[in-house]
């Protein structure tokens, strides 16, 4: 009699058990759906921009949480000069084929207002100094601090927030 009893039970319980699992989850997604997450001061700087977009004439696109594949190459660069600076001062030679050049310049920027010829210019000439840099493992230092003068000089015209990283990879 007991196993009979068991049986009976055991799937009356596991279906009890489902229903308060799914009732609870669904509460749960419910209560996180509908709760405001920003603090006030997010919800007033979105307000204060929102009045104020009628005002500007040009959008300011600033999202490093949201970055187009532009952005995220730059990145990839940066910590790659960070890299190739570091190997330099321990007196390492760089292998080209650790650091292949990106081509940053064929995909969506963050700004699509920077795709003009001089733009393009400046990837050239900053794909020729990247080239030179492996093929003077003698005058690593110099060649190096040629590449980052590149990138300084487009950061200069285009998207300078990164200046002071960029500034920071050079060899003194």
């Amino acid at each position: 009699m007991p196993r009979f009893i068991g049986a009976f039970f055991i799937p009356i319980i596991m279906k009890i058990s489902s229903i308060i699992f799914c009732a609870s989850f669904f509460a749960a997604v419910l209560y996180s759906c509908s709760e405001n997450k920003q603090p006030a001061t997010v919800q007033q700087h979105n307000e204060f921009a929102d009045s104020n977009d009628a005002s500007c004439s040009q959008e300011t696109i600033k999202d490093p949480n949201n970055a187009k594949p532009m952005a995220l190459m730059m990145r990839q660069l940066a910590a790659n000069a960070d890299s190739m600076k570091q190997q330099i001062l321990r007196g390492e030679q760089l292998d080209s084929t650790r650091y292949p050049f990106i081509r940053f310049y064929l995909v969506e920027p963050t700004d699509p207002n920077v795709l003009e010829p001089q733009f393009y210019e400046n990837a050239r000439l900053f794909q020729e100094a990247y080239t030179e840099l492996f093929k003077h493992p003698k005058e690593q230092s110099k060649y190096h601090n040629l590449v980052i003068g590149k990138c300084i000089n487009c950061h200069e015209n285009y998207c300078s927030g990164p200046l002071k990283r960029i500034r920071k990879l050079l060899i003194q």
